[in-house]
This record gives C-alpha cells, structure tokens and sequence, in this order.
C-alpha cells in the first residue's frame, strides 16, 4: 500500500505512515481496553482524595467533616457501581478513610455538643443566670 499524502510505501498493517504520520486510508486503528478513556467515574483518585478530606476535616469541624466523608462514600459506591466492582487500592483506602471520617466527626459533634452543655450548666451555676 502507498501513502496518499506522501506516495511513500507502507506496510499493509500500519495505520500511520511511517514517513510523514498521515493516517492511512482503509486501515482503523486499534482500540484496546489499556487506551481507552475511562472517564472520571473510572478514577478511584476522587474517593481517595474525599476520604482524606473528610478525615482532616472531621478532626476539628465535626459536621462539615461528615458532609465530606459521605461524598467520599457516595464516590466510593458511584466507582464501584461504574467499574461492576472491580478492585482498587486507592478506592478501597479511600472508602476506609470515609468511614473513618464519618466516626471522628460523630465523635467531635458530640463532644463539641457536650462542651458547650457543660460551659452553659457552669455559667448557670456560678452567675445564676444564662445572661451575664
């Protein structure tokens, strides 16, 4: 077969010209599962990235460090719904470290809850009254 860019000669089974990069004509490349494109659903980087969000959040921001590790979680299912399970370290990680998120920042809600009970019990307590 020859080139209808550059008339050079080129092996029957390339789909690029060897001379000048033209696509021949007649020959589609090959697709195989290693280059395609997967999308953002396909990329467990997400549920990690949320799951570690949602943990170093959780750690002082009780609520706001919850909201994060359900989204990590909510990514973590939306992956593996997407791949039809198949395994990933950095989703399985990721999924681990929402849990996670989620019990450390129930943990800081309730003691951020019970501080400020006991700050208002005390006050009552000392002045007499909530108001100073």
């Amino acid at each position: 077969m020859f080139c209808s860019n550059c008339g050079a000669q080129v092996n029957d089974n390339l789909t690029v010209c060897p001379n000048c990069g033209a696509i021949m004509q007649g020959n589609k490349p090959n697709v195989t599962a290693a280059s395609t494109y997967v999308g953002p659903m396909g990329d467990p980087t997400p549920v990690l990235t949320w799951g570690i969000i949602g943990l170093a959040i959780s750690c002082v921001f009780g609520i706001i460090g919850l909201i994060f590790s359900l989204i990590g979680l909510k990514k973590y299912n939306n992956y593996k719904s997407f791949t039809s399970g198949a395994y990933s370290r950095q989703a399985e990680i990721g999924k681990k470290l929402s849990i996670a998120g989620i019990i450390v920042s129930i943990a800081v809600t309730v003691f951020w809850i019970l501080y400020v009970v006991v700050i208002v019990l005390w006050v009552n307590k000392y002045t007499g009254s909530l108001y100073c």
